[in-house]
Parts: C-alpha cells; structure tokens; sequence
C-alpha cells in the first residue's frame, strides 16, 4: 500500500494528477496481476511523459525525478506482492512520505527507509552507485547534452546492467530433445 501512497504524495507535489490514478492500478492488480502489470506499464509510459524533469545536475529537477522514480518503484512493488495490508514496519516510511508535503527531501527519505527494510543484497546497490559514479565523473561532458542526453546516457547504463546481470545468472544446460 506504500506505493499507492507515494504515487498520490508524489502526484500532489509535482503537481501531476495524472498520477493519482496510482489506486487504479493497484485494484486492477488485486483482480489480475497480469492485467495489473500492464496497467502499471501504461500508467509509468504516460505519467513519465507528463512529468518532466530537465538536468539532473539542478537541485529541483534531481528531485522532482527522484520523487518520480521512488513513487513508480514503490507502485510496482505493490502491484506485484497485491497486498492490502499495512504492515507496522511501513508506518514510518509512510510518515516521512507524507512529510513529503512539507519538506521534499522527507519523501526520499522515506522511499530509501522503506528499501533499506527490505533488506536488500549488495548487488541491487552497484548499479545505482556506477550510474551516480558515471553521471558525477562524465558531468562536464553530460552537462551540455541536456535533459535528453542524460536521459539517453541513464537509459543506456540502465540496459547495460539489465545485460550484464543476464550474463551473469547461472543458467543450467538443457538439452532441448533430450
């Protein structure tokens, strides 16, 4: 349920309505969880175009798009567990994003205490450290491309480490007629 939350928080101070429609998704996922991750896809491919987010190396827009990324995540996390229930954990995750209100920088806080309680492996952290490393050591070159060439530069580490990640996996052999 924190990701409903956080997109109508998220919503409410980007001033995006169109992602207060985050419920929606998320019932439609309690029915189907096929049609729901298609509803998710939607409903991320046209919010994403509706809320716009320039150079990440200004403050505002960094975290207008981290406001963004953190209410989607969150979102996709509920549609995919489908549960209901709040358990006590997430209370005060959900304190500091609604806080959010007030003071932005209190709903990242609140999206990154929420991942840390999931207790996640060091390998979910290296892509997100290489891309901050990348985007701090190629700033001079990224700083004139402009919102699309950090896009496209963000967008092309993001395949990179969804490869390598593929790679990596151990994949048992199988005989196909066999």
């Amino acid at each position: 349920m924190i990701g409903v939350i956080a997109s109508i928080i998220g919503g409410l101070m980007l001033r995006e309505y169109i992602m207060l429609i985050a419920p929606v998704v998320f019932i439609i996922s309690l029915k189907n969880r096929d049609a729901g991750l298609i509803a998710y896809f939607l409903y991320i491919i046209y919010s994403s175009s509706k809320v716009v987010s320039g150079d990440v190396y200004t403050y505002e827009e960094l975290i207008n798009a981290l406001i963004f990324a953190f209410s989607g995540v969150l979102l996709l996390d509920d549609v995919l567990k489908r549960d209901v229930r709040m358990k006590k954990l997430e209370i005060i995750p959900i304190l500091f994003i609604l806080l959010g209100v007030l003071l932005p920088e209190s709903f990242l806080a609140g999206g990154v205490l929420y991942f840390l309680m999931m207790k996640p492996s060091l390998k979910v952290g290296l892509p997100l450290l290489g891309v901050i490393l990348i985007f701090v050591v190629l700033r001079e070159n990224l700083l004139g491309l402009g919102a699309s060439g950090q896009t496209v530069v963000f967008g092309s580490f993001a395949l990179f480490t969804l490869a390598a990640a593929f790679l990596m996996r151990d994949i048992k052999r199988v005989d196909m007629l066999g």
